[in-house]
């Protein structure tokens, strides 16, 4: 499986090569001199990704701030570190063991063998919330996609590390704990539903992966929203993951680009769409352009 994965994503870097790059954006308005740039990342992908744009380098050196979608420094103190930890364990009386059957229990210990050889008891998941227990199958199966990621290497954090280096300020558009609530704070029906969702097809889920991470290597920011439609099963939840985070970070952006040049650096998936970054930019009145 590895090995097929492997092939199919080297034929979308060569793909990648002859469309237009579609991650790296620039922003500008008629009369006002500061340019900005966006960047959208996949969260899993090696970096190795966009070392490729070459007008990155500049647009580093000409940020008067950077924002992320956290602050990625903060998130590596003790405190915030127990913070998290303390956001992923479940309630005792919602312990997995407690909303799921037994069937759906064999199902996850299923999901989880290949990557553990089948060594890992499932009674060591029980203490976390369902949509951590998602969160980390997601994670192992972007390792199927992308075998040499190093996932403390990723592009935000690299991205906010040069940043930091050239002497521009970073900030994060959200708090830490604002996006653990975001994933973790939801009702454990919900969570536990998406886990049994994702256990109950994984292979369907190892495809998705590998059509998610194939859109991005090609830049085809258009065609991996798409794919996020397609899975949207829930609006009400589309909406608070996608559309209103891009509403309220739109709104931080209108406000300082007029006085400043930004490097704006968050997942792909925010950029696309009428109520994408790109798209609102524009009806504001902004010119946005691909800048490769």
């Amino acid at each position: 499986m590895k090995k097929i994965l492997t092939l199919a994503l080297m034929a979308a870097a060569t793909l990648s090569s002859t469309v237009s790059a579609q991650i790296l954006w620039k922003v500008e308005k008629p009369g006002n001199a500061h340019v900005s740039y966006i960047l959208g990342t996949h969260h899993l992908a090696p970096v190795a990704i966009i070392d490729s744009l070459e007008n990155l380098p500049a647009a580093i050196k000409g940020a008067d701030r950077m924002y992320g979608e956290i602050e990625m420094a903060d998130i590596m103190s003790p405190e915030s570190i127990a913070q998290m930890q303390q956001s992923l364990m479940a309630p005792a009386d919602s312990t997995l063991d407690k909303v799921l059957t037994p069937d759906q229990l064999a199902q996850v210990k299923a999901a989880f063998d290949p990557f553990t050889g089948g060594q890992m008891p499932l009674e060591m998941l029980y203490p976390l919330k369902p949509a951590a227990i998602s969160t980390q199958l997601a994670a192992m199966l972007a390792s199927e996609v992308f075998p040499t990621l190093d996932p403390t290497a990723g592009i935000d954090n690299t991205m906010q590390t040069r940043a930091a280096e050239a002497g521009v300020p970073v900030d994060g558009f959200e708090t830490m704990q604002f996006q653990l609530d975001m994933l973790y704070g939801r009702p454990i029906e919900k969570q536990a539903k998406g886990l049994v969702k994702m256990v109950g097809d994984i292979e369907g889920e190892k495809r998705n992966t590998l059509a998610l991470s194939e859109a991005y290597i090609a830049h085809d920011i258009d065609a991996l929203y798409r794919l996020m439609l397609d899975e949207e099963e829930d609006p009400e939840e589309f909406e608070t993951l996608i559309y209103s985070r891009n509403d309220n970070w739109t709104k931080r952006m209108l406000e300082e680009m007029p006085e400043a040049s930004l490097l704006v650096v968050v997942g792909a998936g925010h950029l696309p769409g009428e109520r994408g970054l790109l798209q609102q930019l524009r009806d504001a009145g902004y010119n946005v352009t691909s800048a490769e």
